[in-house]
Parts: C-alpha cells; sequence; structure tokens
C-alpha cells in the first residue's frame, strides 16, 4: 500500500470536514474533493454531481498525457453509479488525491459482545492483510470504507446490522435469512459481502479453545482476503450503489455469473493462503478431482445464481482456474474492468476470454471428464493428433500449421 508524503495529509485535514458534511454519494464527494486539491473548480464538496463537478472532472482529463488519460476514457460516463471508479483511478493516478478514497479511512468494525477479545483485535489486521495483498499481487486499490460486522450468533449478528445501517435495501426477512446463512453453518464460522460491508459470523469467533488461537486467526485472514475480494469485484463493476434497483434480487446482478463471483475469490482466496501462510494449494489435477465429485456444472450454478453447496464452491473454483491456467491471472480483475464498463458480464466475459459465458459452460464438462482435454485447452494445441484441440476440429489455419 504506498504511503503519501506530509502535503497529501495536510490536504485531508482542509477537506474531511466537507467530505463529513456531503449528504449525497461519498464517492461523488471523493471525486469533488480530489479535484479541489488538484486545482480544480468542482464546486461545493457536497456528494452531488453537477455541472461544476463534471466541467471541473473534463478539465482535470484534458490536462493528463496520452497514457495517464487512457484508464479515465475507459471508465463510464460520471455519474453516482460510476464514481467509485472515478475516485479510485483520481487516487491511483494523483499521489495528493489518494488519501480522500473513502478507504484512507480504516474500515468501521462492529463487533459482538461474545466475540473473543483476541478475534475482535485481529480483524483489522485481516482486513489491511487482504487489502496490502490485493495491491501488491494484481495491483488492484480498494477505494470505497467498508463496515465489518463480526458476531457469534443470529441475533447478535442483526443488532449490528441495524446499528451498522448495512443492508437497508435488504427486506428484513432477507436480512434474517443472512444472518442464519452466516451464523449457523457447520463449520462454526460463515461470511458474506453486501454493498457496504463485510460480515462474519459464527462460534468459532468465541474462541473457547484458547489454544486455537493462531489456527482461527489464519481461518479468519482467508476468509476475510475472499470477501475483500467480493467488495472488489463491486467496485469494479460499480455495484456499491443501487441505481434505479429498488430490490438488488428482482433484477440481474450487476456481479455475474455466480460461478465467476464465487470461483475468482476462491482463487485468489487460495493464492494469498499459500503466500501468507505457506500453505498448500491444491493443483489443478487436485481441483479437477474435487469438481468431478459432482454432476454440477458451471451452467447450473449461474441458473441457480447463487454458491452456497461445497459442491459449488469446487466447481466454481475449478472453472476460474482453469481460465487462470490459460490467460493469465491479470484476466481476474480485467474481467470485473470490462464488467463495468459494459454493465454487463456477458459481454465481458467474450472481451476478456475470447469465447462466450455459454461456451465455456459448454466446454467446462469436456474439461472435467477429459484430462487430455484439459492440457490441450491449457496449451492451445492439439497434442494427440485427432485434429480436435479441447473441443472443437481445428481450423483450416491450425491445421497448415
Amino acid at each position: 500500500m504506498p504511503r503519501w508524503g506530509a502535503a497529501a495529509l495536510a490536504v485531508v485535514c482542509l477537506l474531511l470536514p466537507a467530505l463529513r458534511a456531503e449528504a449525497g454519494d461519498v464517492h461523488v464527494a471523493c471525486v469533488q474533493g480530489q479535484l479541489a486539491a488538484l486545482g480544480q473548480d468542482p464546486g461545493p464538496v457536497d456528494g452531488v454531481s453537477g455541472p461544476r463537478t463534471r466541467a471541473a472532472l473534463g478539465t482535470y482529463v484534458d490536462s493528463l498525457d496520452e497514457a495517464r488519460r487512457g484508464v479515465f476514457d475507459a471508465l463510464p460516463r460520471f455519474d453516482a453509479r460510476s464514481s467509485v471508479g472515478w475516485c479510485r483511478e483520481i487516487g491511483l493516478s494523483a499521489p495528493e488525491a489518494a488519501p480522500l478514497m473513502p478507504s484512507a479511512t480504516p474500515p468501521q468494525i462492529f463487533v459482538g459482545p461474545d466475540v473473543h477479545p483476541e478475534i475482535a483485535d485481529h480483524v483489522m489486521t485481516a482486513f489491511l492483510e487482504a487489502e496490502a495483498f490485493l495491491y501488491r499481487r494484481y495491483g488492484v486499490q480498494v477505494a470505497s470504507q467498508v463496515k465489518i460486522i463480526v458476531a457469534t450468533n443470529a441475533e447478535s449478528w442483526q443488532r449490528l446490522v441495524q446499528e451498522a445501517g448495512t443492508m437497508e435495501l435488504q427486506a428484513w426477512a432477507d436480512v434474517r435469512a443472512r444472518a442464519r446463512r452466516d451464523c449457523e453453518t457447520e463449520f462454526g464460522l460463515g461470511a458474506s459481502a453486501s454493498r457496504d460491508g463485510l460480515s462474519f459470523c459464527g462460534t468459532t469467533l468465541a474462541l473457547r479453545t484458547p489454544a486455537l488461537g493462531e489456527l482461527y486467526r489464519m481461518v479468519l485472514s482467508v476468509t476475510m482476503t475472499h470477501e475483500v475480494v467480493h467488495n472488489v469485484q463491486r467496485e469494479l463493476s460499480f455495484d456499491k450503489v443501487p441505481r434505479w434497483v429498488n430490490d438488488p434480487d428482482s433484477v440481474r446482478p450487476r456481479m455475474g455469473p455466480a460461478w465467476m463471483v464465487e470461483g475468482s475469490a476462491q482463487v485468489i482466496e487460495q493464492a494469498f493462503m499459500e503466500e501468507k501462510f505457506g500453505r498448500f494449494v491444491p493443483g489443478l489435477h487436485a481441483m479437477r478431482t474435487l469438481a468431478a465429485g459432482s454432476d454440477l456444472t458451471l451452467h447450473q450454478i449461474r441458473l441457480a445464481g447463487e454458491v452456497r453447496e461445497a459442491a459449488a464452491y469446487d466447481v466454481s473454483a475449478y472453472g476460474v482456474a482453469m481460465l487462470v491456467e490459460r490467460y493469465g491471472e491479470e484476466t481476474l480483475f480485467r474481467f470485473w474492468r470490462v464488467v463495468g464498463q459494459t454493465d454487463n458480464w456477458f459481454t465481458a466475459f467474450e472481451q476478456v476470454y475470447g469465447m462466450t459465458v455459454e461456451e465455456f459452460e459448454a466446454l467446462y464438462t469436456t474439461l472435467r471428464d477429459d484430462q487430455m482435454a484439459q492440457r490441450e485447452f491449457l496449451a492451445d494445441r492439439d497434442m494427440n493428433g485427432d485434429q480436435i484441440l479441447a473441443h472443437r476440429p481445428l481450423t483450416e489455419a491450425e491445421l497448415g500449421r
């Protein structure tokens, strides 16, 4: 995570009262504050975009050289939905603007009464570890400030949700269902990410066996990384505000398909575990074996719209791992950037991976059931001379190589 100089911190002190007082969108206010710090005139730092803000933003982008402005040209038109992306990219482009990102303020943490102090103290550490890992390995900067809820049971979790003011767009029945799903798991720890918060709940957080403290801290760190990835997915796909969506579950979600959402987080979680703790990460052979233990397919997971059971996690992780091995680790977050740019994950998938979602979902069962097909897909060449590459006949150009 970059360290910002004293001059930049002075800017924060000057603009912080205005940022706190804003009544509009926090990321719009971020951009307004950044523009002011960069010598532009965006008008009041009130979180409400108007002609002066848009004019100042245009002037700033026009002042950049071609290399620096490319990332801004790829962003959607500035509004409340896309403002989190503008806030992030301005912060990455100009060091003096970085401290004005909401993420420069530590996350708000809401802890239930039965959470063990040792675990409660580790929550911030786990978040900072995850944030630093994503920046170091993938160049991904978190822009938004999140609220983190940590509880040991559903009743405490629901009280903290009300106190934090998260999940306000959800019906209370849905909130109660989320509480049961997160807090009443067979493993003693459940977690999830909403638009404005991360949630961790379960009996393991009470640390009733102090000797297991180190293990549970490790589990919390790994799980935190998984959920922070979901927060970044929401940022990059501009799913931090509802826009015209009053019930997020009633329309096609901006983040998807479900197997890509969870599979990406699984693969990145495993990379974190390997780097941080030196733990063995299952190779493709082991992942393929786990996925083959179920008849579940990527297509079925997409239609279900969620990943909850262990088999669905295994299938999703194997599917994404195959994409990473073939197309590279950098596509993990490039995909989500293009989702934000196009507001359509079908289009984004085809742009990044060169095939449609449906084509890869159909290919999945071949890769799962045929080891030679998996090898050919990864190598992108016919390895056994049957003039078929994993799943399709070779083209005339390929035959003539």
